[in-house]
């Protein structure tokens, strides 16, 4: 069962590599394969944490793309509206600042409607201890990101044999 299981991660992974490369086009280097290792991480950490099946892991990737891509759009959306009115906010009318607030305010709306809609998709796909569990694993997912980052960044500044900014080996 465990090597029908990887298998099908395996296609999975490779399918969505193809995908993407085709989108993104071909010589994207380092930055791709960067993102091709991290999508292939996040795979296989939710699907190890929420214990998918096979018949699981096929309806639920889709979904969770989908959402996942819709959400950082959204987000992306929100932040570029921030920024435009953090930086024109003093050559704005009061009355254009008041529909940048109200753009911003509907994000957000739209945002809880997504969630909404998501976890009612979900249930359709999981079982609901595997829908709370999902929450807590995306928590997790980007907690274990960040301590990786802290560890890299620590590693190269800190360790042994690193040179400093002197040129000198550090102790």
């Amino acid at each position: 069962m465990k090597r029908v299981f990887f298998t099908i991660i395996t296609v999975i992974i490779a399918g969505m590599t193809a995908l993407n490369s085709q989108g993104q086009g071909m010589g994207q280097g380092q930055g791709q394969d960067d993102n091709d290792r991290l999508t292939a991480y996040k795979i296989a950490f939710f699907t190890q944490r929420l214990d998918l099946s096979p018949a699981e892991a096929e309806k639920f990737w889709p979904l969770y793309n989908n959402f996942s891509a819709r959400k950082s759009k959204l987000q992306a959306d929100r932040l570029s509206l921030m920024r435009y009115a953090a930086q024109n906010e003093a050559n704005m009318s009061n009355e254009e600042l008041a529909t940048t607030a109200d753009k911003l305010s509907q994000t957000f709306s739209d945002e809880a409607t997504m969630v909404v809609t998501f976890n009612n998709d979900l249930k359709k796909v999981l079982p609901p201890a595997k829908v709370i569990r999902l929450y807590h694993i995306e928590t997790q997912y980007k907690q274990q990101l960040l301590r990786e980052l802290n560890q890299r960044r620590q590693g190269q500044t800190q360790s042994p044999g690193i040179r400093g900014r002197t040129g000198q080996v550090q102790d």
